[in-house]
């Protein structure tokens, strides 16, 4: 399974956009959608899809694409 781009199809179902237009650097406030309700979405959908909870510092770092890609392949590979 390619992680990254799973997050990216989860991002894009959570905000209502193309996956082509996810890259590892688009964050918050990028697309109408993902503000922090959008934020919220997302970050729920990610621990529904991958069976587990962030804990609540990493959330707070989770700026970009990139950022949620890194947090779930340390959560997946554990």
């Amino acid at each position: 399974m390619n992680i990254a781009n799973k997050v990216k199809e989860i991002i894009a179902d959570s905000i209502e956009i193309e996956v082509s237009k996810i890259e590892e650097d688009t964050a918050i406030g990028d697309f109408p959608k993902w503000d922090s309700m959008g934020q919220i979405i997302i970050i729920s959908a990610l621990e529904k899809e991958f069976d587990f909870k962030f804990d609540p510092e990493v959330i707070m770092d989770l700026e970009d694409v990139g950022d949620m890609i890194e947090a779930v392949e340390e959560h997946v590979s554990e």
